[in-house]
């Protein structure tokens, strides 16, 4: 892409976001947030792995992502704009929007409640009984495991008057949701699922907990914005810095 379609690009989404300015500070309900909130915006939607998608996708994405309350910072991780075609012929691109688990602790913790996700590996010891309505996990660390093999994806939610959710997904039924997109439709996770297979699973389990609690209209909001099936195909692993890209989704 040359330098001239890049700056081009980069007035559009930036004269759009000054545009979008005043509904962003009536979702955020603040100036001083909803300007920082712009700025990050604008920072995220000019970066190098969007540059192939249209910009009224990138708009909408970042107004859905204020409209939640959620950050795009890279430093929070709440929620990632991910380009994705609707097919690997098409020759524009558009921008998914993905919630992290952090986005969802973020949003619960907003209406009191608590939440925390983790893996669970083959060498570690774990434990899940229901006792009537009562659930009980035990869950012990191996921090001397080489190479862990992922057995679970777990997610707990803890409630203001303190009752206690759980949900408990195994490597099948990760699977199973992984290869409802069309991009995932092998037995080895490609895009997204391969360079963060992990955090993914975390993902998946949290939000299928979330959509169990008893919560709020802004919650159901957000699992609505954010239940799609992901189609995204990102760029190649080897031309992207991780250590700064979705590590905490």
């Amino acid at each position: 892409m040359s330098n001239e379609i890049v700056d081009k690009r980069k007035t559009q989404i930036d004269e759009g976001l000054i545009a979008q300015h005043q509904m962003i500070k009536s979702l955020l309900g603040d100036k001083d947030k909803a300007s920082k909130f712009t700025a990050t915006a604008a920072k995220v939607a000019n970066d190098y792995k969007l540059r192939e998608c249209r910009t009224q996708s990138i708009l909408d994405a970042c107004i859905n992502v204020a409209q939640l309350g959620l950050d795009l910072s890279p430093n929070l991780s709440h929620a990632y704009l991910v380009p994705f075609k609707a097919n690997k012929d098409a020759k524009v691109a558009s921008v998914q929007l993905i919630i992290s688990a952090r986005g969802y602790t973020a949003l619960l913790a907003r209406t009191g409640w608590s939440i925390k996700s983790f893996i669970v590996t083959e060498s570690d010891e774990f434990d899940y009984r229901m006792n009537g309505f009562e659930e009980v996990v035990t869950f012990i660390k191996d921090l001397d495991s080489v190479n862990p093999k992922f057995k679970y994806a777990v997610a707990m939610a803890k409630s203001p008057n303190g009752e206690i959710f759980v949900e408990v997904m195994n490597k099948s039924e990760i699977e199973k949701h992984r290869m409802v997109s069309s991009n995932q439709n092998t037995n080895t996770p490609t895009g997204v699922w391969f360079d963060w297979y992990n955090p993914m699973a975390l993902k998946t389990v949290t939000k299928k907990l979330t959509k169990k609690l008893p919560i709020g209209e802004d919650i159901a909001n957000a699992v609505f914005a954010d239940d799609k099936v992901i189609e995204a195909e990102l760029i190649p692993s080897d031309t992207v810095d991780k250590k700064s890209d979705m590590n905490s989704l």
